[in-house]
């Protein structure tokens, strides 16, 4: 923010000579709004900033400050494909040992093993196809985002109760949930009176997240991947919880292909 006179900036408490030779003296400042004015002093506020923006998909602001230049598509593409890629070869190191000990002694890879290995690859080129037929920028980008759910806000249950946790049918009820199918929520023991966690939903891992399969507008199932990986399953729900009247789901949204490789620690895939 400055004092300009005819595009000059004039420095606060210092004197300045106009554009006809006139000198001013250096307690200017103190003149009056009509008295600057007269002598073409004008206030001048700082530009307005430019939003941040991400450099991976554009190259800045056009000359106006209102509108991103982007980046080739065509390009933008093969680097998101090669990304995917590495993302898939990192979580695969982590088993290539299995494929190794079979070739060299001719031991079995165990099924979750390959479940998983099938599951990073299966989402690999759901992620790829995605991004290929991307139209623009703004398509490529939603590949890595997330949609928001229903609500942030943890739905309880009374997880004690047979008519909320179906053994038989593996669902929960929770009335109006709203939440869609490939959602990701939160599974959430809670704790009880004593300040000790609640026992879990027999086939569920406390502080898990799964995925939301099968909705109705009341009730829903649980898989421990999602559908971009090939193997979408109901979990078994094996018993209630004996003493989780508390017990909650939260919504972390509905991922993209970019955030859905599947996790290695669920027990589907324990080796």
């Amino acid at each position: 923010m400055v004092w300009k006179h005819n595009s000059r900036i004039i420095k606060e408490g210092k004197s300045w000579v106009d554009d006809n030779n006139f000198k001013h003296p250096h307690t200017w400042l103190t003149w009056s709004a009509t008295e600057k004015k007269s002598w073409d002093l004008v206030w001048e506020d700082d530009p307005t900033p430019l939003a941040k923006y991400d450099s991976f998909y554009y190259y800045g602001w056009n000359s106006d400050g209102d509108a991103l230049l982007p980046k080739p598509l065509a390009d933008i593409k093969v680097l998101k494909v090669n990304q995917a890629k590495e993302t898939s070869s990192d979580l695969l190191k982590l088993s290539d040992w299995y494929v190794t000990r079979k070739s060299e002694t001719s031991t079995a890879i165990p099924s979750g093993i390959t479940a998983y290995r099938t599951a990073v690859r299966t989402n690999y080129e759901v992620l790829k196809t995605a991004i290929n037929n991307a139209s623009d920028i703004d398509e490529v980008k939603a590949c890595h985002q997330w949609v928001a759910g229903a609500s942030s806000e943890p739905k309880s249950i009374d997880a004690t109760s047979s008519s909320v946790v179906s053994t038989s049918n593996n669902t929960i009820t929770i009335n109006g949930h709203g939440f869609v199918n490939d959602e990701q929520v939160s599974y959430n023991v809670g704790v009880n009176s004593d300040s000790t966690s609640a026992a879990v939903i027999g086939g569920l891992v406390d502080e898990c997240l799964y995925y939301v399969i099968s909705t109705a507008t009341n009730t829903f199932k649980l898989s421990e991947s999602h559908s971009n990986c090939g193997d979408e399953a109901v979990v078994s729900l094996t018993g209630l919880s004996s003493d989780g009247t508390a017990q909650t789901f939260t919504s972390f949204g509905k991922p993209n292909a970019g955030q859905t490789f599947p996790n290695q620690n669920m027990p589907k895939y324990s080796a």
